[in-house]
């Protein structure tokens, strides 16, 4: 009988190590509930102004710590720039040109505009009983376009002017999609491409500090020129700043954790520096894309890096908030005005009682944006489902059809 010798099999051929995917989001939601309750808490201190003369209850550095809590308006620019231009950066570096540019306007709208227009709708109706009442004014809301009146701009509900503001980059930012898609067609190389993403950025920066030396310096506005001074093209730097911190994070840069630190720390010190020498002056315009560019290396220590991050950033309790931030920032002024009307918050006074008005109408804001997310917003992510990532109406009965076939 012949036997065999069976050779030994040969170890499986190890694959080499791929680096892992980036994430595809960041623990950043925490920061719009942070930004929402320091907006209110400003709010509140700017109803407590007293006597004849309108003072602020504190003064000081004290008074300028308070002021500084504007940083946080100028935040939400740049996360929202950095959250919509990500995903087309990384599509882009890729080579990918699917998601049309009305897509993601679409998504941003349908998470946003229907508590927008409830809050707009409903806080007018409460404001004006009697018809036709300010049409004017919630025509302009309506559109997007009371940040172009100075008499208007604030009126209904004064916090939603930053939203306003923010509609005009998205729509623009619809617009250049079609326009970064045909450049990608027509490169190959991934620096030429990183090169096209960083257009819109620099574009938007260079628009922003352009009009900054306009208004202060070439034709310098008085400090009633509401339209001027909260204009969408005063926050186009913030937006770019945003938007470039995003390409940064599409193209792979990765920071260790010596650098992550040095960014935190050179970028939270600078918020410091900022906020305790911001004057009182049209020159305080600039502070803004400062703001935003402190804010962006801050940022850093997160978007540049792909995990693990620290528990404390992912916690419930900052996840539930930042859940709640968008509803709170639109929701607590109404509110404010409505418990000052029926006497429920102190009485404007100089010191610290600015708190309690704070926590008076936190409270309320913070059930209604709660409700909010359960229905109003809800409602409208369901929106963003009726379509699929090209834009293509999504078929909900495929299951059925597919079953027919198998049959």
């Amino acid at each position: 009988m012949t036997t065999t010798t069976q050779r030994p099999l040969a170890p499986p051929r190890q694959e080499a190590a791929s680096t892992p995917a980036p994430p595809r989001s960041y623990p950043l939601g925490w920061l719009r509930g942070l930004a929402a309750v320091c907006v209110v808490t400003f709010h509140a201190y700017q109803h407590n102004r007293s006597g004849p003369d309108l003072a602020w209850p504190w003064s000081g550095d004290a008074h300028q710590l308070m002021r500084g809590t504007e940083l946080f308006v100028d935040m939400f620019f740049v996360l929202s720039g950095f959250v919509l231009w990500l995903p087309l950066a990384r599509s882009a570096l890729q080579g990918d040109t699917g998601r049309p540019g009305w897509v993601l306007l679409f998504r941003r709208m349908a998470r946003l505009a229907p508590l927008y227009f409830v809050v707009v709708l409903v806080v007018w109706a409460w404001t004006n009983p009697t018809f036709p009442g300010h049409w004017q004014d919630l025509v302009l809301h309506l559109t997007f376009t009371q940040v172009y009146s100075d008499h208007f701009i604030f009126w209904t509900d004064g916090p939603a002017w930053s939203l306003a503001v923010e509609f005009h980059f998205y729509l623009l930012m619809a617009l250049t999609v079609p326009l970064v898609h045909a450049a990608v067609r027509r490169t190959t190389r991934r620096g030429s491409r990183i090169a096209v993403t960083l257009v819109f950025p620099a574009l938007l920066v260079a628009v922003g500090m352009t009009y900054l030396l306009w208004m202060t310096v070439w034709h310098p506005a008085s400090p009633t020129d509401w339209s001027t001074l909260f204009s969408p093209a005063s926050r186009a730097a913030d937006f770019g700043i945003g938007t470039g911190l995003a390409v940064l994070t599409a193209s792979g840069v990765r920071l260790g954790r010596p650098l992550r630190v040095l960014a935190v720390a050179a970028g939270l010190t600078a918020l410091v520096w900022l906020v305790f020498h911001r004057p009182s002056s049209l020159t305080e315009e600039w502070w803004h894309p400062a703001y935003a560019l402190a804010i962006a290396v801050a940022l850093c220590s997160i978007v540049l890096h792909d995990g693990p991050w620290p528990r404390w950033l992912q916690a419930r309790a900052l996840t539930w908030v930042g859940g709640l931030g968008y509803g709170i920032y639109l929701i607590h002024e109404p509110v404010m005005r409505v418990l000052g009307d029926i006497g429920l918050l102190p009485s404007a006074q100089p010191g610290a009682v600015f708190v309690v008005t704070a926590v008076l109408v936190l409270v309320p804001t913070t059930l209604l944006a709660w409700l909010s997310s359960r229905t109003v917003e809800r409602a409208g992510e369901r929106l963003t489902a009726t379509i699929d990532r090209g834009g293509r109406p999504r078929d909900y009965y495929a299951h059925l059809s597919q079953e027919e076939t198998s049959a």
